[in-house]
């Protein structure tokens, strides 16, 4: 019957018998940590009110917590990345046109065709466009391991979130049996 109690499979009428056997003077030796178990219980009299939402308020602020933590994280790095696109502007702005006289060269208009032919223009910055993207896609190809070995280290720390949300709501269940005691 204590097996079956330990797997959750026991009637209410089951649970009493334990109970008043586990509180009386007669228990065997080996059942000692048992015994303390259900004398941690107390008795029906002293039963602690859980309220019926309680599950989903403890789960609620949970995620409300956990939200936060990713939010601020997600929040760090697009500011840092967004300052370093602002600085990397400054720079360009201020080594292409401002120190070259880049903005007196675009008013003058004195830039000249390198190509006679349209299309072989055309052909040249088609060619090189090409090789550009080549250049980066092969760049963040390294990148690809780096999300797989990201992904398989996050996976088992999913599990690991759901076992210390289930201890949280233990342990508060724990809190709330003290305060009880104590009133």
């Amino acid at each position: 019957m204590l097996e079956r109690f330990y797997q959750g499979n026991t009637t209410l009428e089951e649970e009493k018998m334990l109970q008043e056997y586990f509180l009386s003077n007669t228990v065997h030796e080996e059942f000692i940590p048992d015994k303390e178990l259900f004398q941690s219980f107390g008795t029906e009299s002293e039963s602690i009110f859980v309220p019926d939402d309680l599950n989903q308020k403890i789960i609620a602020s949970i995620d409300q917590v956990d939200r936060k933590a990713t939010k601020s994280r997600r929040i760090s790095l697009f500011s840092l990345s967004g300052l370093a696109a602002g600085l990397l502007v400054m720079i360009a702005v201020y080594l292409f046109y401002i120190r070259t006289d880049g903005p007196s060269l675009l008013a003058s208009n004195q830039m000249t065709d390198t190509y006679e032919d349209p299309m072989d223009a055309y052909e040249e910055a088609k060619r090189t466009l090409v090789y550009v993207s080549a250049k980066l896609n092969s760049g963040t190809s390294e990148l690809e391991h780096v999300r797989q070995v990201s992904k398989t280290a996050s996976d088992p720390l999913r599990s690991l979130s759901k076992i210390n949300k289930g201890s949280k709501e233990l342990s508060l269940l724990g809190h709330l049996q003290r305060v009880r005691k104590i009133e």
